[in-house]
């Protein structure tokens, strides 16, 4: 257990790399604060940079990927450095966290990037690439109010038309069948 977990917390949410190191120890990597694990509490550092920098500390030593939606968190938020997140959804994935995995408000991590509609499609692209790349990734898989989330994404007709046609494209290439839009 952290000597100080008041300073830790404070180091992952809003310090930097440096503040972390001064207070943490690698045996602490998925200490279980009730609001959430050192990962996804520092998913939430506002400095973008410090973000990806921190989680990346942490998922060095081994940080559990699978608790408390961290892609969910990662791409919900409303700052992003597009390049280095990419990089660290992609190490998450390939750590081991569910690429399909639905929360209530949310659906998928595709459906939670997809609905920050501030960005364009052109900007989100480095998280589409590593999102549509991964062959567990299930398009057709019951999400958000039932529908699939295929279905969520055509749902957002007129904004995220580029990922609809990637995510189509992303069906075909698999062999799967691609199901025509509800008329």
């Amino acid at each position: 257990m952290p000597r100080d977990t008041a300073e830790l917390y404070r180091a992952l949410t809003y310090g930097t790399v440096d503040d972390l190191n001064r207070v943490y120890e690698p045996a602490w990597v998925n200490y279980a604060y009730a609001s959430g694990t050192p990962l996804t509490l520092a998913l939430s550092n506002p400095d973008t940079s410090q973000r990806v920098a921190i989680a990346n500390r942490l998922l060095d030593d081994g940080a559990d990927v699978r608790e408390g939606q961290p892609l969910h968190l990662l791409l919900g938020r409303n700052e992003h450095d597009f390049t280095g997140e990419a990089k660290l959804l992609e190490r998450m994935l390939d750590a081991g966290a569910d690429v399909n995995e639905v929360v209530a408000k949310f659906g998928t991590p595709l459906e939670t990037i997809a609905a920050k509609l501030k960005f364009s499609d052109a900007i989100l692209t480095p998280y589409y690439d590593v999102l549509l790349a991964r062959p567990d990734l299930d398009l057709l898989r019951p999400s958000l109010r039932g529908d699939t989330v295929l279905v969520n994404l055509r749902k957002m007709v007129g904004r995220r038309d580029e990922l609809v046609v990637r995510a189509e494209q992303a069906l075909t290439d698999r062999g799967i069948p691609v199901p025509p839009p509800a008329q």
